[in-house]
This record gives C-alpha cells, sequence and structure tokens, in this order.
C-alpha cells in the first residue's frame, strides 16, 4: 500500500460527515421509553445492573456518563448513545477508506451511504448495541489498516485494546481476531513482535472488561438481568442458585451465552440466510454495491495483499456466524457485514477509476492531470446517484417530518407514547411490594418506571418464560411462588395453567389499564 496519510482536511470531512449522520439521527431519534431489550438497556445503562447475555459491561459504562446530560429523560439519552456512535462509525468508515484508495470524494459517499443504510439507521435512533459495535469493528479495522500505512505501534496497540473492550460491548466484534491475527502474521518483519504488541493490547482491554463486569456485579440493584430473568426461572437452565452464587459463575453464563446457545451452529438455515441476505442487500446497501464490493476485494488483494486479506476474512467470518445462527432479530446482525461490505465498494469505486486511468494511458503517451479527479468526481456522483439516493430516497419524508422511518418493521421495538403511561398507571397501581411475572417487552419499562424514575422501588418483576425454547413456566418459579406469597402480593399479566395444577388461584384484579391475575393459595 501507498504510504499515503490523512491530513487536517480528511480530519475535517470525517467530522463533518459524522454531524451530518448525527443529524439525521437525531431528527428521527426515538423519543423515550421503548419496550424488549432497549427498555433494558435505558433501565440499566442508568442503574449499572447487568443485562441479558453477553452482559455488555463496557457498553453499559460507556453509556452511564450520557445518562447524566441535562437534556430530556434517561430514555432519550441512552437512545443518544447509539446514535453518537452511528456517527463515528461512519467517521471510521471514511477515514479508513480514504487510507484505502486516497480519494476523499469516493470515501465520503461510501460513509454516507452506511450512515443511511436501513438496518443501521434503525438501531442508530434506539438504545441498543449494534451501532457501538460498528462503531469499535471499524475503528479496529481503521487502525490496523493505519499501522500498516504508518507503521505506528501504538495504532497496533490500541486496536488490540479496542479489541478487548469489544468482548463488553458484543461479542461479534471479536469475531474479527482470526482475520486480525493472521493480518499480523503475513507481515514478513518482526512478525512475532508485532503480533506481542497486539496481543499486549487486547489483553488490557479484556482485563478492563473483566473488571467492569465485576464492578457491575458488585453494584447488583435490585434490577438486573440475574435478578429479574434467570433466578426466578432457574431450573428451566437445569440450575440451582448455588450454580451462580460466584462473580465468576455469573460471567461464564453471560459469555457462554447459555440463553442463545441452542440457536447457534445451526448449518441447516445456512441457504436461507444467505439468501435473505442476498436479496435484501440492494434495499441496504444499492444495487451496485455487492458488485463494487466483489471488485474492490480483488482490487485489494492485488494493491496490498495483507489488507486484502484482512476484510474479506473479517467478512467471511460474520457472514459464517449469521447464516447460521437461528435467532428472530437476525437481520441486526448483518450489520458489520454491511459496513465491511460498504468499504470494499469504495475500494471497487477506486478500481474502476484505476481501470480508466490504465486503459487511457494505454492509447496515449500522456496521461492528462485533470483525467483521475475527473474520473473521481463522476464515479462519487454516479455512486450516490445509483445507490446512496435510491436507499435513502424512501426515508426522506420521515427525516423532513421527524418521524421514524422503520415503524412498519416486524420485531423492530416501535416507538408508543402510551408506554410510558401505561408503566406508570400500572406501576402506580400496584400493592406494597408487589411482584409482578410479565412479558418481556414490558418488563424494562416497568423497572424503569418503578426503579430509575424512583416512583416505586418496592416492586420487583420477572420474566414469566425466559427461555424460547422453552416456553413453559419453571418448576422453580412456582417453588418461589409458595416461599413469597405470604409476604408478597403476586401478579402475572396472563393466566397459566401450571399455577392452578399447582394449587394456587388466578383472580383477576384491575391494575390500572390492565388486567392481571393475581395468585392466591
Amino acid at each position: 500500500m501507498s504510504r499515503s496519510s490523512l491530513s487536517v482536511r480528511d480530519a475535517l470531512l470525517a467530522l463533518a460527515i459524522a454531524t451530518l449522520a448525527l443529524g439525521i439521527y437525531l431528527r428521527t431519534l426515538a423519543a423515550g421509553l421503548l419496550p424488549g431489550d432497549s427498555g433494558e438497556f435505558q433501565t440499566l445503562a442508568s442503574l449499572l445492573g447487568h443485562t441479558h447475555p453477553t452482559g455488555y459491561p463496557i457498553y453499559l459504562i460507556l453509556a452511564k456518563p450520557f445518562t447524566w446530560l441535562p437534556w430530556r429523560d434517561i430514555a432519550w439519552r441512552v437512545n443518544l448513545v447509539s446514535a453518537v456512535m452511528a456517527a463515528l462509525t461512519a467517521m471510521g468508515l471514511y477515514l479508513t477508506a480514504r487510507l484505502l484508495t486516497d480519494s476523499a470524494l469516493l470515501s465520503l459517499a461510501g460513509a454516507l451511504l452506511l450512515a443511511i443504510s436501513p438496518t443501521f439507521w434503525s438501531q442508530a435512533r434506539i438504545a441498543e448495541v449494534y451501532t457501538p459495535g460498528a462503531a469499535f469493528l471499524m475503528t479496529i479495522l481503521g487502525l490496523l489498516v493505519w499501522w500498516d500505512v504508518r507503521n505506528a505501534a501504538w495504532a497496533l496497540f490500541l486496536a488490540g485494546l479496542l479489541g478487548g473492550l469489544s468482548l463488553g460491548v458484543h461479542m461479534t466484534v471479536a469475531l474479527m481476531a482470526p482475520a486480525g491475527l493472521l493480518f499480523l502474521l503475513l507481515y514478513h518483519r518482526r512478525r512475532w513482535a508485532v503480533a506481542r504488541t497486539a496481543l499486549a493490547g487486547a489483553g488490557l482491554g479484556v482485563l478492563l472488561t473483566l473488571m467492569a463486569f465485576w464492578l457491575i456485579d458488585r453494584h447488583n440493584p435490585p434490577a438486573n438481568y440475574f435478578h429479574a430473568v434467570i433466578l426466578p426461572s432457574i431450573s428451566a437452565w437445569d440450575l440451582t442458585p448455588a450454580a451462580l452464587d460466584a462473580p465468576w459463575e455469573r460471567l461464564w453464563f453471560s459469555w457462554s451465552a447459555q440463553q442463545f446457545r441452542p440457536f447457534m451452529g445451526q448449518w441447516q438455515v445456512f441457504g436461507d440466510q444467505a439468501q435473505t441476505f442476498w436479496e435484501h442487500l440492494p434495499q441496504e446497501l444499492g444495487a451496485p454495491t455487492p458488485w463494487l464490493a466483489l471488485l474492490g476485494g480483488l482490487w485489494l488483494l492485488g494493491k496490498c495483499f495483507r489488507v486484502g486479506v484482512l476484510i474479506l476474512l473479517a467478512l467471511g467470518l460474520q457472514l459464517f456466524f449469521t447464516f447460521t445462527y437461528a435467532i428472530w432479530d437476525l437481520y441486526v446482525f448483518f450489520i458489520p457485514a454491511y459496513g465491511l461490505l460498504t468499504l470494499l465498494a469504495v475500494a471497487g469505486l477506486a478500481a474502476v477509476a484505476d481501470a480508466a486511468v490504465w486503459g487511457v494511458s494505454r492509447w496515449r503517451a500522456s496521461r492528462p492531470t485533470w483525467l483521475r479527479p475527473t474520473l473521481t468526481i463522476l464515479l462519487a456522483l454516479a455512486f450516490l446517484f445509483l445507490a446512496v439516493w435510491p436507499v435513502f430516497r424512501p426515508n426522506w419524508d420521515a427525516v423532513l417530518a421527524r418521524e421514524n422511518p422503520f415503524q412498519h418493521w416486524e420485531e423492530y421495538p416501535q416507538d408508543d407514547s402510551n408506554l410510558p403511561i401505561l408503566a406508570q398507571l400500572t406501576v402506580d397501581n400496584l400493592p406494597p411490594n408487589a411482584i409482578l411475572f410479565t412479558d418481556w417487552d414490558m418488563l424494562w419499562p416497568y423497572y424503569y418506571t418503578a426503579h430509575v424514575l424512583g416512583r416505586r422501588p418496592d416492586l420487583l418483576f420477572h420474566e414469566t418464560y425466559p427461555r424460547d425454547d422453552r416456553p413453559e413456566l419453571a418448576d422453580s418459579v412456582i417453588e418461589s411462588i409458595r416461599q413469597q406469597i405470604s409476604t408478597h402480593p403476586i401478579f402475572f399479566s396472563e393466566r397459566d395453567a401450571r399455577l392452578r395444577q399447582a394449587g394456587f388461584k388466578l383472580q383477576p384484579r384491575r391494575v390500572g389499564p390492565q388486567r392481571l391475575y393475581q395468585v392466591a393459595p
């Protein structure tokens, strides 16, 4: 790779693309409290309690300062984390593409495409971990490319550090580790010294992530994933409470993703998942992008074999994991692949420019100085017209109206202005020290209202059916009810036949606007 570098102009352009992207996200940012995972992150970023696997301790610590901002409510501030991280991802893509192609215009076009890619954008407007994960991945990749260009040891160490920290943001970032290691081993000079620098950074990052997990574990607020979900239904995992007594046992439960392991490595879904990914690519990145990415991958292999291997192997590992993951919200796991494909597409545009310049030089003795700049401008405009605008156009009206562009999507936490009201009225009308078993979507809005807003810290909430592969009431829930029914009013949001079979009565009760069922002996 040529010894290109970055300039002040590049820093300003990177800041400009981040500002533009953040402006779009702010206009469409979810207004407040959300159900499901988003409500969980809004709640636990404030309270600093364990989330669902894999725990995301570094994400929580990064999000916590946002909860101190003086604007709007805490739920909105945690949504803002995703918007900022998405803007930083677009900035990182610009800088990385600029190093790879030496073209600011083509890099800007690519960064803009990823910024307005629908799935990426949808996660930039809600409290989630996917844009922080993308920001870490793109930054690590950019640092590795910078090290390859400038031979700066600090960049290599920092890439390793962020790689270790990424275990506490989103573990799919760690799928890049084999590609990064091979990239370093392909460096023929002092390869083991180089690898040690990166591994030292990674070791420090892992240590800091473990410390973050320990601090959150030690903090242990009543509202956390283990108290709300795992311990009441502990028998559903064929465990006893003693199996999660120690911090390292809770760490293993989180990092081994026991809740999701039944859905991983499912080879039978590979073909369907790959087909779904391919069919949705034009909607996500525009029709020309996959073909440009293929060309860009070949161009990079020829221009700088190490970097080409790094990006293509990282892409392959992401897709391999995702294509064998039979999870319901699979579409969000394609985000890292979208970022890598966009980067390759920018390289593909540079390859087209190189080919055109080479073609002209074949029949002209001297190459005009204006040729490459003119080609670059034309290619950038064509990419904006053929890829960026068709992807952005369906959401243009929503941006102007400050609305959610993705409200028609399935498996997506929809904005609902009634949700905070529903949660507040339910929480306010539950009797003292009550325990409510409810579904995942409402679990964290209740906890947010009761504990973050401080309206009813005496209340506890549990998920009724935490395992999707075992949708029945756990034996440990029945035992827990027997132990607590004399001291806590216990409610369920729906009838369950197992409660009657266990000798309990379910008495309908109007609690605020909701019909709940109180458990009686």
